[in-house]
């Protein structure tokens, strides 16, 4: 799930290629507004810029992403408050009035700015100026490869310890419990278990559990999301009870709230505040999926007429869970709480180089 995109243009001819680009993400799916000063938002159809712009970033900051059509220095004199590190930091890129290049300023990695970066060369034809160290070297990047495979990083110091030791030509052991597939980068060794990784310095090791005990100090895990978490509610339901019962629920499987890939439901669920605000909090991805496509599940442990009177369908929660993750293993059966079902489904996965 891609972030909100607020793209802020300040002359005229930045806001042509704001509207341009704005028009252009959208096709790609990604929710994007475009923004400029009040005298050209009318004849440009873009929004008119808020008045107070840097607290209007700030309120944003780390929830959305943002692309300054200009100078760089107005973009870095409006973000500087807000700045804190990459893992939490929106993503920012700037890019000139005559779309000559594009410059990821914050985020380039973490929060998908030369991604995004190399989105717009395609559409704009703006070369991408990318500065990050293993970029310009072609080195592998733990944070790179953790984000592409939707991998939690649970040492960030040692993230970073592991990309110096690739600048400095050291080779990493990787072990993961998932199994990969792909071109394994030359600064890379496989290992067939996690023993193997004695042998190197740095080490990272893939797996679908989160451990907290016996963890070797040069070892870093990558935590991978294999959960699926099917909902469904009542209209209405408050937060703290949802919150509640899908704790409860996975304490029965005991999984932790990291491990989550996605929450699932029927589209009837899409506005559902509760759901909402719990996919807004915990940054887990919210999927909802009509009743067509959910009735395309062909089997569930359990059905409820007055379910089906309502929503179209007999079980939300194992069929939206079901149908996210068709090829994953049910490991929590449609749960009945109060106000609520659950019900959880595995993805099988293997990490990709």
């Amino acid at each position: 799930m891609n972030k909100k995109i607020n793209v802020l243009s300040f002359t005229k001819k930045g806001s042509q290629k704001n509207k341009e680009l704005c028009s252009y993400l959208t096709e790609q799916e990604y929710d994007c507004i475009g923004y400029t000063i009040k005298r050209f938002s009318v004849e440009c159809d873009l929004e008119p810029m808020p008045e107070y712009l840097s607290l209007w970033i700030g309120k944003k900051w780390g929830k959305e992403d943002f692309i300054f059509i200009g100078a760089i220095g107005i973009a870095v004199r409006l973000i500087a408050p807000w700045v804190k590190d990459k893992y939490s930091d929106s993503a920012v890129l700037v890019m000139d009035e005559k779309a000559q290049y594009c410059i990821p300023v914050l985020s380039g990695h973490v929060g998908g700015g030369i991604e995004l970066a190399h989105m717009i060369e395609n559409c704009m034809g703006a070369m991408p100026v990318i500065t990050t160290a293993t970029d310009v070297q072609k080195k592998f990047a733990v944070d790179v490869f953790a984000k592409k495979n939707r991998l939690q990083i649970t040492d960030r110091k040692l993230a970073k310890e592991i990309s110096a030791a690739v600048l400095e030509e050291k080779k990493i052991g990787f072990y993961s419990e998932l199994g990969y597939k792909g071109k394994v980068p030359k600064e890379v060794v496989c290992c067939e278990s996690e023993r193997e990784l004695d042998k190197f310095e740095y080490g990272i090791i893939v797996t679908a559990q989160k451990k907290e005990e016996n963890q070797k100090s040069n070892r870093l895990y990558l935590l991978a999301k294999t959960y699926v978490i099917g909902l469904g509610c009542r209209k209405n339901i408050s937060y703290i009870k949802l919150e509640k019962g899908l704790q409860l629920a996975l304490a029965q499987v005991q999984i932790d709230l990291a491990e989550i890939l996605a929450f699932a439901s029927i589209d009837l669920k899409k506005e559902e505040p509760a759901i909402k605000k719990l996919s807004e909090n915990y940054q887990i991805p919210f999927l909802t999926y009509s009743v067509e496509k959910l009735k395309k599940v062909e089997c569930v442990s359990s059905s409820s007429e007055f379910v089906a009177s309502v929503t179209g369908v007999d079980n939300v929660c194992e069929r939206a869970a079901k149908y996210c993750c068709p090829d994953g293993r049910m490991i929590l059966d449609k749960l009945k709480l109060d106000g609520m079902t659950v019900a959880i489904v595995q993805k099988k996965m293997e990490v990709l180089f």
